[in-house]
């Protein structure tokens, strides 16, 4: 992973590396200096974290690096992470014979990609998208986001009182904080008493605290905080918003998946993936009053509510838990070493 910050995809770089050595691999985690959050892995059992400096593309020495540090580590196999990796890093696995598989977060173009040995698409969407682009399928793989999140036992029966409404993630136009803002607004004209807590830091921070000023619900929001432990603050959370404009899959919504809370997101592409009317409440991408309507219809009837927790939480065990995900990934490594061999 060349990236510095800290998004979906740097979180399944981390979750990724976090879960193959607790299955009992050895990890080289390769990352940025400044890579925000490389203490997640530092002095961590069986995970050996190489720090490097990387520019963009035209970086004709970035790769010499990286194809020292696997030759060094002598390893089988290379798991990249967004486009600078997979460009850097297909380069110096090439110099030093190691395959590679690159996982897609995003519609990407693929000039980058082209000493992968396997991309591993997100979703069956992205599988269609590149299959668009001319990529050969059968270098290609469906492969979910997964989360290291372990699944709840059971789940709530009721709200609590005022209700505590959560929402997380960068603050940037296209994660669609504006719209919950003004829909939460709704939402406390209507009659219901509640709190909403956006979780992150970004860009837009001051442009969203002056919605908030203008809304005249200073004393609801809670807005510029960091969530370290993503279960305890959706253990407090009544139900999870997600109201993106644009969302090619979302690892916060298998989080809240797996702590059985209530969902409503917006009609993008990722939720609409793994999501459906039995397991969480849809809106309308930027419409704030469809998100109001949403979250008050859940709101008044918890029994459907729990039920779709229900549900989403059964479909996490089954298919996006990282129990049920790594064994899949494992296999693909696998099948892409035996043929770089042959």
């Amino acid at each position: 992973m060349l990236a510095r910050g800290f998004g979906g995809a740097e979180r399944s770089f981390v979750d990724t590396a976090l879960a193959l050595a607790e299955r009992g691999h050895e990890v080289q985690a390769i990352c940025q200096r400044d890579f925000s959050e490389k203490d997640r892995l530092l002095n961590r059992e069986r995970i050996r974290v190489d720090l490097i400096k990387a520019g963009g593309e035209w970086d004709f020495f970035a790769p010499r690096r990286i194809a020292r540090l696997l030759s060094d580590f002598k390893s089988e196999i290379v798991h990249t992470q967004l486009k600078r990796a997979a460009w850097h890093g297909g380069r110096g696995a090439k110099m030093v014979n190691v395959p590679v598989v690159a996982k897609l977060h995003n519609y990407v173009e693929l000039g980058r990609y082209r000493h992968m040995s396997m991309l591993l698409c997100t979703t069956e969407d992205q599988m269609r998208h590149i299959k668009s682009r001319g990529w050969d399928m059968m270098k290609a793989r469906w492969l979910p986001n997964f989360s290291r999140l372990r699944p709840v036992e059971r789940i709530r029966d009721g709200w609590q009182e005022p209700l505590n409404i959560l929402s997380c993630g960068r603050y940037v136009e296209k994660k669609g904080f504006e719209y919950l803002l003004r829909a939460f607004a709704q939402l406390l004209d209507s009659g219901i008493d509640a709190r909403l807590r956006i979780g992150g830091k970004g860009e837009q921070q001051a442009a969203l605290e002056e919605i908030v000023k203008e809304l005249g619900i200073v004393d609801k929001v809670q807005l510029g905080f960091w969530i370290d432990d993503v279960s305890e603050e959706l253990d407090r959370a009544d139900f999870f918003v997600l109201p993106s404009l644009d969302e090619p899959f979302g690892i916060v919504m298998l989080e809240a998946m797996a702590r059985g809370v209530p969902i409503v997101t917006t009609k993008t592409k990722g939720p609409l993936e793994v999501l459906s009317g039995e397991t969480a409440k849809f809106a309308e991408i930027g419409q704030a009053d469809s998100l109001f309507r949403g979250m008050r219809e859940v709101i008044l009837d918890p029994k459907v509510a729990m039920e779709r927790s229900q549900a989403a939480l059964d479909l996490y065990e089954a298919e996006y838990y990282s129990e049920a995900v790594l064994p899949r990934l494992e296999a693909i490594y696998q099948d892409v070493i035996k043929s770089s061999r042959n």
